[in-house]
């Protein structure tokens, strides 16, 4: 509050001056400042709702690659789940890769995803299965997925076997049977090679989809972060190791990658720590803010949005701007709605306490016997949090607004 009202007041110290009177145009009630004009003209043109934007996509390409926000923001996968539970996508696509998830897993989640007549407890345990042999990561708390794979579940179970949504995990192949220090370091020493493994089997299946005789020929892809990049270069030219760009080049002219409406990551020199902060400095944020915040999509071609630069990668120089790395964009609710869901009741039951811990230990990161408890509960309990810095965002985003509008 207090850093706030210093905003507000020096704002209004700074006003005859322009630094932050400046000049504004307005836009029904809201007023805001000139330099977000270009974007805010753009957005009140359009009108496209997100499943609609993706499936104008799948009109023109055979794939199209979702970039996830921070792996365990909920919000996001609600618009997962209008996007592939609308009728069309059903009818016209029907398969979804993902990051997540070892492939290894792929029969065991093919089974459990086209079974029909399973009771809740027996779909909680199957899940629970799968999160307990999710990953080379001995846990994967995140809440959202968990409840991704529940839902899908549930719609395939209302649909024709012909009309199942199929859905593959594409993470590199991994089994914590038999594992030991050693197989798991050796594996570890694997890990730069993700990318490409990941990359190579989604392009492999697909190909095998692309042959088969079913009608649903086409993908929905998603992937984290950088894995969704298309073409990005360093300063110096070189090319990126992405997922994302590896499946365009495989697939040329038949791909688009779209990137949700998320936060950029900071790098902090001084004391090497990652800091969050609003798109182009809260510009987006805030033009959306104008507007009412309506969730929509469009391409990046074209508008300002595309032509800013890209600072969703701020770890090596370069020169990309999002037009260059991304196909479109889709705004779906703005960051103050925006929650991390975590925890995964249950994970630890039926004697899988010594064997998590087991893996903990296998993975060098062994969970001290007093604390043994203290772990158990903080991944089993359910909780939502918000972004931890929402204040500083809002901040960054009302810079562009009149005082008066900040709240």
């Amino acid at each position: 509050m207090l850093r706030k009202l210093a905003l507000l007041m020096m704002c209004v110290l700074l006003a005859g001056v322009g630094v932050c009177g400046g000049n504004f145009l307005n836009a029904g009630d809201i007023p805001y400042k000139e330099e977000i004009a270009p974007y805010v003209a753009f957005l009140k043109k359009q009108s496209q709702k997100p499943v609609d934007y993706v499936m104008g996509l799948f009109d023109k390409y055979d794939m199209v690659i979702l970039c996830e926000r921070h792996h365990p923001e909920a919000t996001q996968y609600d618009f997962i789940c209008d996007l592939v539970s609308d009728k069309r996508f059903i009818e016209k696509i029907g398969n979804i890769f993902t990051e997540l998830g070892t492939s290894t897993m792929n029969g065991y989640l093919h089974d459990f995803m086209f079974a029909d007549s399973l009771s809740d407890n027996e779909v909680e345990n199957k899940l629970l299965n799968v999160y307990r042999n999710f990953s080379f990561q001995v846990i994967w708390e995140k809440h959202n997925f968990y409840d991704f794979l529940k839902k899908l579940y549930a719609l395939n179970k209302s649909l024709a076997v012909n009309s199942k949504v199929n859905l593959y995990f594409s993470d590199m192949p991994f089994s914590w049977q038999g594992m030991t220090k050693e197989k798991y370091w050796q594996f570890r020493e694997e890990l730069g090679k993700r990318d490409r493994v990941m990359a190579d089997q989604i392009i492999k299946k697909f190909a095998d989809i692309s042959k088969s005789t079913q009608p649903r020929k086409k993908a929905l892809v998603i992937m984290n972060y950088r894995h969704a990049f298309n073409d990005f270069k360093y300063a110096d030219g070189t090319k990126a190791d992405n997922t994302g760009r590896y499946i365009f080049e495989a697939l040329p002219g038949k791909v688009a990658n779209v990137m949700l409406n998320s936060v950029v990551n900071i790098y902090n020199s001084t004391d090497k720590k990652t800091i969050l902060a609003p798109t182009a400095n809260g510009k987006w944020d805030a033009a959306f803010e104008v507007i009412g915040n309506p969730s929509m999509g469009f391409d990046f071609k074209d508008n300002p949005f595309g032509a800013d630069y890209f600072d969703l990668f701020p770890y090596e120089k370069h020169n990309a701007t999002y037009k260059g790395v991304f196909t479109g964009f889709i705004f779906y609710k703005s960051l103050k709605e925006h929650k991390y869901l975590w925890g995964i009741p249950k994970l630890f039951d039926d004697g899988y306490d010594k064997i998590i811990l087991d893996r903990k230990a296998i993975s060098g990161y062994p969970v001290a016997p007093d604390k043994v408890n203290e772990f158990i509960k903080e991944k089993e309990t359910l909780t939502e949090e918000p972004y931890e810095n929402i204040i500083d965002f809002m901040l960054k985003i009302n810079q562009w607004l009149l005082p008066n509008k900040i709240k």
